[in-house]
């Protein structure tokens, strides 16, 4: 719940980038840098929670792999949306994604929820 929270703060504050100038602007980018710190450490801590032991160096692996390659498509990604249209375009696409992470992150949760409940329900107490 803390995750899609903090992923849902991180879309409306590039909404609010997308949309603002000067100082509101600043104040719209420093949340959403805020809830991308956020992100990072709460992902963290979902991953160590819910991968098994044996297989959590490999996620990890596997999830740094993928940052860094999303990373380097970000830099080619900004400077042809910048070019294309400005910053606007670049904090309306960059909420956009913000957005898409907000409802992925809706359906972790669910998924979450579903197996907490039924391991919880299994592992009752017989009478």
């Amino acid at each position: 719940m803390i995750f899609a929270a903090v992923t849902g703060i991180g879309f409306l504050g590039n909404l609010w980038a997308a949309y603002s100038t000067g100082v509101a602007l600043l104040v719209a980018l420093a949340i959403a840098i805020a809830a991308i710190y956020g992100q990072v450490t709460v992902n963290d801590m979902i991953m160590a929670r819910y991968t098994a032991d044996a297989w959590r160096g490999r996620v990890y692996a596997v999830r740094y792999f993928l940052l860094f390659i999303s990373a380097g498509a970000a830099i080619g990604m900004i400077s042809v949306l910048h070019e294309s249209g400005g910053f606007a375009l670049v904090l309306g696409v960059n909420a956009v994604i913000a957005l898409l992470l907000f409802f992925a992150t809706l359906a972790l949760v669910a998924m979450i929820i579903s197996v907490e409940g039924k391991h919880s329900a299994a592992q009752q107490p017989a009478e």
